[in-house]
């Protein structure tokens, strides 16, 4: 079972159905109100949603894709019995960018990001090198979606100075999405971002 949290507040809880790894169902919260519902497909009813294959879409494009996906799926596939998309979403679902959440707590979405210098990622000669390390140490806290090989990073300067002139942590979750590409597997990638 999986609680979904919709701008801070628990919207309600995502879990399979019976015996069939397949099947999902979403339940809102008895106290869950309108502006906590997870899409405008799914309003707020006492009933809750069924899904036959998997995930429901509002929650699959909040699963990470591609090379991120391919090298969280070899990290926890034995580690986790019956390993599927719900599964995964538990992994990436406390940081997400967007609305919607997913773990034990609120208050605990995104704050375990882990700390990276932009500007030593920007200074760094020899990129294939650097997003390597970059997937590794953030694939487990980098819940973004899309094929072009990304991870989200906590810029080290996201603090700032309180007025009693102590450091406080400005920033909980990732401030920037670091992407890459292959020119060989990805023609023409950073063109279409671009555009």
């Amino acid at each position: 079972m999986l609680k979904v949290w919709a701008d801070g507040v628990l919207s309600g809880r995502l879990d399979r159905v019976g015996s069939d790894p397949r099947r999902c169902a979403f339940a809102y919260d008895p106290s869950a109100r309108p502006s906590e519902a997870v899409s405008l497909t799914m309003p707020l009813k006492l009933a809750g949603y069924e899904y036959p294959d998997g995930l429901h879409p509002v929650f699959q494009m909040n699963l990470p894709e591609g090379r991120l996906r391919a090298l969280l799926e070899r990290r926890f596939r034995k580690a986790l019995p019956g390993f599927d998309d719900l599964s995964l979403l538990q992994i990436v679902g406390p940081a997400q960018i967007g609305r919607l959440r997913y773990g034990e707590e609120s208050a605990n979405a995104g704050g375990t990001q882990p700390m990276q210098s932009v500007a030593e990622i920007l200074a760094y000669d020899g990129a294939e090198d650097l997003f390597a390390d970059l997937v590794e140490r953030f694939a487990t806290s980098s819940g973004v979606s899309g094929v072009q090989p990304k991870v989200l990073v906590r810029d080290e300067r996201a603090w700032s100075l309180s007025g009693d002139g102590r450091r406080s942590l400005s920033v909980r979750g990732a401030t920037h999405i670091v992407k890459t590409w292959e020119a060989d597997e990805f023609p023409e990638l950073a063109a279409n971002e671009y555009f």
